[in-house]
């Protein structure tokens, strides 16, 4: 398994590669520097080829943990050989403020604060983003909310374990996809979100008054699953447990027996609401806006067509990849915050 860790300068990569002691680490500026041992003093043309040559050299270690860069304010320098390396891409998100006052303080970074961080970190996120799910790649933010900087790495350290046994939300879409195809032959699949989609509350909020801040980052990775999984871990449903859940009977109407929840409510009630409505469901800590998309991407490459419905960013790139992507609105008309800002480009409201 190769990981990368990505994120902007001060941000605390090398705080938690310090902290690991399960995976071989890997400093990349280091190993730059061996490459190139005057790479700072080299033109954009030659940094680049020193940064393929590192990603090409790489490509015979089975497994290891790096920090990289994506861009230096509008200066990106990923390169595809950089992609094409690494198994897992991890963004560390923190507080555009916090990283100003960082930079600020720190004399090798302190030219970097004159750049639009908040632009900067976003932009990174959205094309590792982006290079991830045109390669069918992991890719995790880890933030914390709603501080969103770290005095302690132990989670970000357990995610890395997790993923290092076995955890990618990429793998477990493939398996729903094929378990769809294997028990479905129509050549048209609806997949829907469950709650506020299905239902007209959040059924964790109903059922037992969860709150969190885990997406306030409104990213909806696998790690914000994850760490969601583990606070549904320590709440029991039992199948007596009395569920006060409204269905929307609009959106209900519109699925068929070629219908699939994709959820990441709490495992326990959806599987009670799903044999009620007898749709089949899938969900748990490894399903996220990530999740939706690759199923939705792997039906397609099976050459299915894809109806797909949902009411958060946490179904966007499911909505946006599907052939007719629905987006269920509140009572009032209005649509979900977590989406202002979005391209909504062919989404139909419902």
């Amino acid at each position: 398994m190769r990981i990368g860790l990505y994120g902007l300068p001060t941000a605390g990569k090398t705080t938690i590669l310090n902290q690991i002691d399960f995976v071989p680490v890997l400093i990349g500026s280091g190993l730059l520097h061996r490459i190139a041992p005057s790479f700072s003093a080299l033109s954009d043309g030659e940094q680049c080829m020193a940064r393929r040559r590192l990603a090409q050299s790489l490509q015979e270690k089975d497994s290891f943990l790096m920090d990289g860069h994506y861009a230096f304010g509008e200066k990106t320098v990923f390169t595809a050989e950089d992609g094409s390396l690494y198994d897992v891409f991890l963004y560390l998100y923190i507080s555009p403020e916090i990283l100003q006052q960082r930079m600020e303080l720190s004399p090798k970074n302190r030219k970097y604060s004159a750049f639009d961080i908040a632009w900067w970190q976003q932009s990174e996120i959205e094309g590792l983003r982006a290079w991830c799910h045109r390669s069918n790649k992991d890719f995790y933010v880890l933030d914390n909310p709603p501080r969103n900087s770290f005095t302690d790495v132990t989670e970000p350290i357990s995610f890395i374990r997790a993923i290092m046994n076995g955890y990618s939300c990429a793998r477990f879409a493939r398996e729903c996809a094929n378990e769809i195809l294997s028990s479905d032959s129509s050549p048209e699949i609806t997949l829907t979100d469950g709650d506020r989609t299905l239902t007209k509350e959040d059924s964790s909020s109903a059922v037992f008054q969860y709150s969190t801040h885990l997406f306030d980052g409104n990213f909806y990775t696998g790690y914000q699953a994850w760490k969601q999984g583990k606070d549904f871990s320590a709440v029991d449903i039992s199948p007596q447990t009395s569920l006060p859940i409204q269905f929307s009977k609009a959106i209900l109407d519109r699925q068929d027996r070629h219908a699939y929840i994709l959820t990441s409510g709490h495992p326990e009630i959806w599987k009670q609401l799903s044999s009620q409505l007898r749709l089949p469901c899938f969900g748990g800590n490894q399903m996220c806006a990530d999740t939706k998309f690759f199923i939705t991407k792997f039906l397609q490459e099976a050459g299915r067509t894809v109806t797909a419905y949902g009411d958060s960013m946490n179904d966007y790139y499911m909505l946006k990849q599907a052939e007719r992507g629905y987006l269920v609105t509140k009572p009032d008309g209005s649509i979900s915050r977590s989406l202002n800002g979005k391209d909504l480009g062919g989404i139909k409201l419902v």
